[in-house]
This record gives C-alpha cells, sequence and structure tokens, in this order.
C-alpha cells in the first residue's frame, strides 16, 4: 500500500504542478507580456521548465524560486518513488520528502489560484462563481486547500510505515 499512495501522490502532485504553471502564464498574461513572446521565449529545456529568458523580461519574483523549488521536488520525489518506494528501508526517507513536497505545493496552490481567479474574475479571491470558459463553479477555497490532499495521502504512506 505504501507504493501505491506514493504513486498516487506524484500523480496529483504533477496534477497541481501543471496547475501552478497555468497560474505562471496567467501572471505573465496579466503583466501585459503577449501570447506569442511567452511561446517564443518558451524554446529550449531551460527556457520552457524555468523561464530563465522570460524572467529577463518580465522579473517573477516569488514564481521563479517556487516553480525551481516544486520543479525540482517534483523530479526528484518521482524518481525515489519509482525507483526505491517499494523497499522498506527507504521508506520513512519519502515520508520525508512528500512533507517538503507537501510544504512546496502550499504557497504555490495559493499563488496559482489567486492568478488564475485575477485572470478569469478580475479579482484575486472568489467564494463560488461560475466559470466563464468551462462548465461548473470556482472557489479559492477549494484551491487553496488542494495541498490538504497531498496531506491526508502524507498521512496515509506514515500509517503504512
Amino acid at each position: 500500500m505504501f507504493y501505491f499512495y506514493s504513486v498516487v501522490i506524484v500523480l496529483y502532485n504533477l496534477l497541481l504542478y501543471t496547475n501552478f504553471r497555468s497560474g505562471i502564464y496567467d501572471y505573465l498574461r496579466l503583466s501585459k507580456m503577449s501570447k506569442s513572446n511567452i511561446k517564443k521565449n518558451r524554446k529550449g529545456l531551460k527556457d520552457y521548465w524555468l523561464y530563465q529568458s522570460i524572467s529577463k523580461q518580465t522579473p517573477l519574483g516569488i514564481l521563479y524560486s517556487l516553480n525551481y523549488i516544486f520543479l525540482i521536488s517534483t523530479v526528484v520525489f518521482t524518481i525515489l518513488v519509482i525507483a526505491t518506494g517499494f523497499i522498506k528501508m527507504f521508506q520513512p526517507f519519502l515520508v520525508v520528502i512528500a512533507i517538503i513536497l507537501c510544504l512546496v505545493e502550499i504557497p504555490s496552490s495559493i499563488i496559482a489560484s489567486i492568478y488564475s481567479n485575477k485572470m478569469e474574475y478580475g479579482r484575486a479571491f472568489v467564494f463560488l462563481a461560475k466559470r466563464k470558459y468551462m462548465r461548473g463553479y470556482s472557489s479559492s477555497i477549494i484551491d487553496m486547500f488542494s495541498w490538504g490532499i497531498t496531506a491526508f495521502f502524507i498521512f496515509l504512506l506514515y500509517q503504512q510505515l
């Protein structure tokens, strides 16, 4: 079960990382950067994943650091889970890395929610609003606690030790 929960955390973390990257994209669009300029400056490995050339044009501030930390921790955790998740001796170490990953997800989820809401609704916090471009509703409260799902799976991992 430990390996299963670890893989679930990896998959959910990839979903949250994708959401965070869309929040960065929304920040760039809100800072008046054109879609073609964003696309042009995301060519190459470092520019695509780390936004190096974009950060020279438009300072990303904490988004740059969070993206870097989130990307590295996601890659390290994914590789370690796949390679050593089934070995009993490494499982406590994986729980510690999962906790660190969850701590990175908290500000990332909040920031992504803020910029996505600013882009779609014009304000940072939305209690409950109908989505303009998709079906359903959006809520900042649900977005802010999305990291809680990871924390729940980390708790389940801890119980499997």
